[in-house]
């Protein structure tokens, strides 16, 4: 049995402003996190890196469910930390 992937709305607000490349690597490679959990693999950690982008999960066992409950965009970070530094 396979594990469901759900995206929380924020996460899915965000991924909707990437560009088509990025959201289409970002499945992927979280289709093939999946594919992994349910052949009994636990992941590294919590989040999946691609290009600029950040996707962070978590896994639930009980409900065989992968949520994605953040994405981040880090070029877009950068210059916020810079400022709250200065």
């Amino acid at each position: 049995m396979s594990y469901r992937i759900q995206v929380q709305p924020e996460a899915g607000s965000l991924l909707r402003t990437l560009a088509p490349h990025v959201v289409l690597r970002l499945g992927r490679a979280l289709a093939e996190l999946a594919e992994s959990i349910a052949a009994g693999q636990d992941p590294e950690r919590g989040e999946l890196r691609i290009e600029d982008c950040v996707m962070r999960l978590v896994v639930d066992h009980a409900e065989r469910l992968l949520r994605v409950v953040q994405v981040e965009q880090r070029d877009l970070l950068v210059p916020v930390y810079a400022e709250a530094r200065a």
